[in-house]
């Protein structure tokens, strides 16, 4: 079979829906439908059970083993070909974390698109522990993500700390602060010492544990200081919920990469919140890149993990 089928059959079976896969794939729902007919012709199989829901075959399961592994080859094969004829052509896919892509990806894709114009960047957005998977799965080339919660994963996976990020944050508004009885005098000072959880256990938050490893951590420090946080919303993505910590509804906790961040793009936000060191929880949400090892590396992949480098010292510079 050609090698779009494949990857026609893949998306179809990734998605459990011809019609999320035909928009994500760009063609009408109907010709999917026709692709995947014809390979069951072919292969005088039914792939998918249609209803009541749309599910893979005992053969269809064989068949994506399979699938998985040409595409990796194809992969492969296409890299080496990159390489040996110096295009600069080509397409890297990108996994990095949902709070850290705004800060970072911007940056990586304006500098590697000066330099490869034809090279296509795609960006997928999730937690570390899927994007590792995906990277295992060979459906991502890159995966940008915290380190402790992807190392180890394989021998084959080669991780490189790109930025240390070990220092937690609590921001919430001075009328939130003062509301749930933090003391006012002891605003100032907590801003340049740095405040513990019993300080501003009372205090309503955004948090969502078991998303995140950070937020998995303060809620097992809640637990240890044997109170229940005051969680008024479950989010473990916090920059969209910026508005509500500085109209004094709610506390937030982040590390310091988020925190330079959010202190030069929201301005007008950050006027009314004040952000104070956390004392007593421990965290290390350094920050690495992971990729196959034993993997051909083209010319413009090689200079992504370089490019990719530089840009996370220097924004560690400029920041810390």
């Amino acid at each position: 079979m050609y090698t779009h089928y494949y990857k026609y059959f893949e998306e179809v079976a990734r998605e459990r829906s011809f019609t999320k896969a035909a928009k994500n794939l760009y063609i009408s729902q109907q010709s999917l439908s026709e692709y995947i007919k014809r390979m069951e012709e072919y292969y005088g199989v039914q792939l998918f059970i249609r209803r009541p829901s749309l599910n893979l075959t005992h053969a269809g399961e064989l068949l994506l083993e399979h699938v998985n592994k040409a595409l990796y080859q194809e992969e492969r094969l296409l890299a080496e070909f990159s390489y040996l004829s110096s295009q600069k052509k080509g397409k890297i896919r990108v996994g990095i974390t949902p709070t850290r892509a705004p800060i970072f990806f911007p940056m990586i894709f304006s500098r590697f698109n000066k330099l490869y114009p034809h090279v296509e960047l795609s960006l997928r957005e999730d937690h570390t522990s899927y994007l590792v998977k995906d990277l295992m799965n060979g459906k991502i080339d890159f995966t940008i993500g915290l380190e402790d919660a992807g190392t180890v994963v394989s021998n084959v996976i080669t991780s490189t700390t790109l930025l240390e990020d070990r220092e937690l944050f609590f921001l919430a508004s001075r009328k939130l602060l003062t509301q749930y009885g933090f003391p006012e005098q002891g605003i100032e000072n907590a801003i340049s010492e740095g405040v513990g959880l019993g300080e501003i256990q009372n205090i309503p938050i955004i948090l969502k544990p078991n998303t995140s490893k950070i937020h998995t951590q303060i809620a097992q420090e809640y637990l240890r200081l044997n109170t229940k946080p005051k969680i008024v919303i479950e989010s473990s993505n916090v920059l969209p919920l910026l508005p509500l910590c500085s109209a004094g509804n709610a506390g937030v906790f982040m590390p310091r990469t988020i925190l330079g961040y959010v202190r030069a793009h929201y301005s007008g936000v950050m006027d009314s919140v004040l952000a104070f060191p956390v004392q007593d929880v421990p965290v290390n949400c350094d920050i690495a890149l992971m990729h196959f090892c034993n993997r051909p590396m083209t010319v413009h992949f090689n200079d992504f993990i370089e490019i990719t480098k530089s840009i996370f010292t220097e924004y560690a510079v400029n920041t810390y």
